[in-house]
């Protein structure tokens, strides 16, 4: 029989630190066993929302919780905008083969698995700005954005243009498009 385990004690050593969180990372991304001590909301599920709840149970909660965010999606990179802190984001890409990917350092810890033509990544703590870069086209199939209470909404932006002023920028009332 499977003895009980603390909850977010992945490597059994008695105390919840940063070990544990790499643990439940690397079984996020490369879709490893589910491990019971990791389900830290009690979904049946290891994600990304799973890292940030137990981050917060070594660190204690944040206030500057983000409401929503927006991931700007470039033909090479990805970028995130949020109102606020940001615990984790957790994203699967579907690209071809010739794809590579290079995570941001400014992430408390990030990492990623790639299995024929997927990538599933996650980063932890990550600051606003680029996520990471890549060569290859790829498409988000699947992605939680999630600040310490759980997920919020997001929205990808693949593209987006500004028309030009109309009639003329220097009438007291001027037109702007905004796709």
């Amino acid at each position: 029989p499977d003895e009980p385990c603390t909850a977010g004690d992945l490597n059994s050593d008695s105390s919840l630190d940063v070990l544990d969180v790499v643990a439940l990372v690397n079984i996020v991304v490369d879709g490893g066993d589910y491990n019971a001590c990791g389900d830290m909301n009690g979904d049946d599920i290891l994600n990304v929302l799973d890292v940030v709840q137990l981050v917060n149970d070594i660190v204690g909660g944040r206030f500057d919780n983000a409401t929503s965010a927006t991931l700007i999606k470039y033909s090479n990179a990805v970028i995130l905008q949020a109102d606020g802190y940001i615990g984790g984001v957790q994203m699967t890409l579907l690209h071809g083969a010739d794809f590579s990917i290079e995570l941001s350092d400014n992430a408390w810890i990030s990492d990623y698995a790639t299995h024929d033509n997927q990538t599933i990544l996650v980063l932890v703590e990550p600051a606003q700005g680029e996520l990471f870069t890549s060569s290859g086209d790829f498409e988000i199939v699947d992605m939680i954005i999630a600040n310490s209470q759980g997920a919020i909404t997001a929205m990808v932006v693949g593209e987006f243009s500004l028309s030009d002023a109309y009639p003329n920028p220097f009438n007291p009332s001027t037109n702007i498009e905004l796709t």
